[in-house]
């Protein structure tokens, strides 16, 4: 082997403990990953029989904790949204993607959604894991407000006494929280009566 070789090798082995370390038992910032287009909520949005939107202001909602929207603590590590560090940012982001792919998103429609980030948690245990998104979405049709509603999805999970397998998965199920909720915003039928085609 050669000394570069090895060199690397070496490299890779220190890389690997430190983030062994790092998820065990350091303080790591973990972002969530891009937010993408869910294959299901293209179909419910294809399905809703609704017209496209604009998406307006996504925020923290007004007296509820702002570090919520900011970082969520993971066994001593803290999850971050890679959109300006805002989990509201993050809902944002998710219900543009899934509009789009849809064919469901105008950002020059005359009808605009905007959304408050009311609940933001997640929870990975040495038994069961568990997690929380909610919002309030308000939808706006030439000045007009034609729907709000608070909507709340949640998930548990069998949660591992190991850190570098428990703290992957309970990210991953946070994160599906934000199709999820996106997906029950479009199959609510009072958001499709509010905004039909």
């Amino acid at each position: 082997m050669s000394t570069r070789c090895a060199g690397a090798g070496l490299r890779g082995w220190l890389w690997l403990m430190a983030a062994t370390w790092l998820l065990l038992g350091g303080c790591a910032q973990i972002p969530l990953g891009q937010p993408m287009a869910s294959f299901e909520n293209i179909e419910k949005g294809r399905a809703s029989a609704t017209a496209p939107v604009a998406v307006g202001v996504f925020r923290i909602a007004p007296g509820v904790n702002p570090e919520i929207d900011t970082g969520l603590s993971v066994r001593s590590n803290a999850v971050v949204s890679p959109i300006e560090g805002s989990f509201a940012q993050y809902l944002k982001h998710t219900l543009v993607a899934d509009l789009q792919a849809a064919g469901l998103y105008d950002a020059t429609a005359s009808t605009e959604i905007s959304g408050l980030l009311t609940e933001s948690m997640l929870d990975v245990p040495m038994d069961t894991g568990q997690a929380s998104l909610g919002a309030r979405f308000v939808v706006v049709r030439m000045g007009k407000m034609v729907y709000e509603k608070e909507l709340k999805v949640r998930s548990s999970w069998p949660s591992s006494f190991v850190g570098m397998e428990a703290i992957p998965a309970g990210i991953n199920q946070y994160t599906s929280l934000y199709h999820a909720l996106v997906g029950k915003l479009l199959d609510d039928p009072d958001y499709q009566a509010a905004n039909p085609k």
